[in-house]
């Protein structure tokens, strides 16, 4: 519930701002004239261009989502590699979610983990999460991964963070 206030928070004090924006552009035309509202309009394009831009949760130099790599490819059977999703929380709003890629070994006998990610669905306004750590260990049982995944919300407010909430997921996620 406190997603979809904190959420419903932020639309609502970013209409506000918009609504004063327009009040502002309007008093600096009629004040200093249209030049300078011009600029100030530009102004704001630019701040709010570059507000977004970064995510953590991102490779570097890329749009693919950050992910931790446990093996390589080669150590595993190509033709055996599945993805396993699991839901790290679900919140009224949006969801936590994990992905796990493992594979056979050579000899087709042990599931191995190959990399892990996790990412976020839903309605996520005014929230950002950041994992910090991924690590998927096998267990005795072939067909068991154990978790443990750390990270932080980021509650932000018209884009500045005001609280960051560090969050730690462990579990059981069965293979296919």
């Amino acid at each position: 519930m406190a997603y979809l206030l904190w959420g419903l928070l932020n639309i609502g004090i970013f209409l506000f701002f918009i609504s004063i924006c327009f009040k502002a552009t309007k008093l600096i035309r009629e004040r200093m004239g249209a030049f300078a509202s011009v600029v100030f309009v530009l102004g704001l394009l630019s701040f709010m261009g570059h507000s977004n831009n970064e995510n953590d949760n991102n490779e570097p130099n890329s749009n693919h989502i950050k992910t931790w790599k446990f093996t390589s490819l080669d150590s595993v059977d190509q033709n055996s590699t599945h993805i396993l999703q699991v839901d790290l929380e679900k919140t009224l709003v949006c969801k936590y979610d994990l992905g796990i890629k493992y594979g056979k070994d050579k000899q087709g006998e042990i599931n191995i983990p190959i990399s892990a990610y996790s990412s976020t669905n839903g309605f996520i306004s005014g929230t950002n999460w950041k994992p910090i750590s991924i690590l998927v260990n096998r267990t005795r049982d072939n067909n068991k991964f154990e978790y443990f995944v750390d990270g932080l919300v980021e509650w932000k407010l018209l884009g500045a963070t005001i609280y960051s909430q560090l969050k730690v997921y462990k579990g059981i996620a069965f293979a296919k």
